[in-house]
Order: structure tokens, then C-alpha cells, then sequence
């Protein structure tokens, strides 16, 4: 099996490297796990939410990859854009039907943002998915250990939700039980759950602008983080089959 090539982020510039440099591994964990469940030139992928990450796996794969979210419907270097704001999925008579069903769909940091009922939304994420097709779908852990450690300390471990209206933050965030439940509902097959922190927390910090690396803290919670018990992680990711 091929393994992806190690993404580094020195070759960032600007604003955007800490942010990269932040969101790092679970990129490569998305790529691990494309790799892993064979995606070739030919397969079709939609990428809900686009970001940096849509256009490595054109880079990794060779293969092109469409996207979903806000911004009027384009062709762009990775493949097509299309336009819909997923949480219009509340009226079904509004959901999207002219796109294809795709072998592979990405849902990665996407539902924790939306303030439709899940239910709604991954019923409508069920239509893009091909039979037998794989949704990868990654949000927060609203049980993770530091939340429930804020709650101790009667701090609210969630942030107040935006001012800025394409920037809102988390709505909603889930438990693991409550992801199961929810994506057995909409139509899909867990396959496999893994609990992890996805990020590196030496760039805890790039929302400030900067870009340079706290070593000693986001060293220790990065160890720290990835010694605690599956149910008290920071994130979930989820990989789903259609049924």
C-alpha cells in the first residue's frame, strides 16, 4: 500500500501558516485514511465545507475533488464547486439534487457549525454518497476531558456563538453515542471510531497571527492529550458506509 507523502507546512507563507501548521495532522490522518480505503484517479470525492485540505488530496491523488458550501458554483483547480448552505437541509423541497452520488465524502469540522438538526443534515449528506460509499466525517467531542474540567471549575467550555454570520463558530457540538446514533439514522454503517486530538497544539495560538510554534506547552499537551482514555479525547472521527 502507498503511503501519503508527510505534508509539511515550512513552505507556507503568511497568515495561513499557523493555521495549517495547527491543522496539520488531522490532515494527514484524512489522507492516511483515504489511502487506506483506496482512492484512485478515477474515484469520486466531495469535500463539504472546502479548505486547504481539498486541494491536497487533488495533490496527493490525482484524482479531482468537489466541493460544497458557500460561494456560487464554479469550476476551480481541484474540480467543481457547489453552492448550498447545509443548513437549508431543514426544508427538503431546498436540498440539492442535481449533484452526483460521490464514492468518497469528506465531513470534517463541518456539523459542530451548523444549527439544522443533524438529523437533517446527514439525511441530505446520505443522498451525495453512493451506495456502498464511505463518509468520513470528523467533529469535536462534546465530552472530552478539558470540557468537563472547565464544567468543574464552572467555566462553560463553549464558546459564545460569533458575531460574524459566515463565521458563526459551534452551534452544537456531540458525544460519541450521540454521532452513532446519528449517523446509523441518516442511513450508514459505522465502520470504524477513533477518538484523538486532531491538531498540534504548539499552534494553539495562530488565531492571534502568529505563525511560530510554542514548543514546551504544546509539546506536554500534545503527550497529554494523546494519553487520555478513548471517551475523554478531544475530537471523533467517524468513518461511515452507506447501506
Amino acid at each position: 500500500m502507498t503511503r501519503p507523502r508527510r505534508y509539511s507546512v515550512k513552505c507556507i507563507r503568511g497568515s495561513d501558516r499557523g493555521y495549517v501548521a495547527f491543522h496539520a495532522p488531522r490532515y494527514r490522518l484524512i489522507l492516511d485514511l483515504l489511502h487506506q480505503h483506496g482512492v484512485t484517479p478515477r474515484s469520486k470525492v466531495l469535500d463539504i465545507g472546502p479548505s486547504r485540505l481539498t486541494w491536497l488530496i487533488r495533490e496527493e491523488f490525482g484524482v479531482a475533488v468537489d466541493s460544497l458550501g458557500f460561494g456560487e458554483d464554479q469550476a476551480h483547480d481541484a474540480g467543481k464547486h457547489f453552492q448550498f448552505d447545509l443548513n437549508l437541509a431543514l426544508n427538503r423541497e431546498q436540498w440539492r439534487r442535481d449533484l452526483p452520488a460521490y464514492d468518497f465524502v469528506l465531513m470534517a469540522e463541518v456539523l459542530e457549525h451548523l444549527y439544522t438538526a443533524p438529523e437533517l443534515v446527514l439525511a441530505y449528506v446520505r443522498t451525495l454518497v453512493a451506495d456502498n460509499g464511505l463518509l468520513i466525517l470528523q467533529t469535536p467531542n462534546a465530552a472530552s476531558l478539558p470540557k468537563r474540567l472547565k464544567l468543574l471549575l464552572g467555566r462553560n467550555p463553549y464558546e459564545m456563538i460569533r458575531l460574524e454570520p459566515a463565521d458563526p463558530g459551534h452551534y452544537r457540538e456531540y458525544t460519541i453515542a450521540e454521532l452513532k446514533r446519528l449517523v446509523t439514522g441518516a442511513g450508514f454503517r459505522t465502520e470504524r471510531l477513533m477518538t484523538a486530538y486532531w491538531f498540534d497544539a504548539r499552534f494553539a495560538h495562530h488565531e492571534t497571527g502568529q505563525a511560530d510554534p510554542r514548543p514546551i506547552l504544546g509539546v506536554l499537551k500534545n503527550v497529554v492529550y494523546r494519553m487520555l482514555p478513548m471517551p475523554l479525547r478531544e475530537g471523533i472521527t467517524i468513518i461511515c458506509r452507506s447501506t
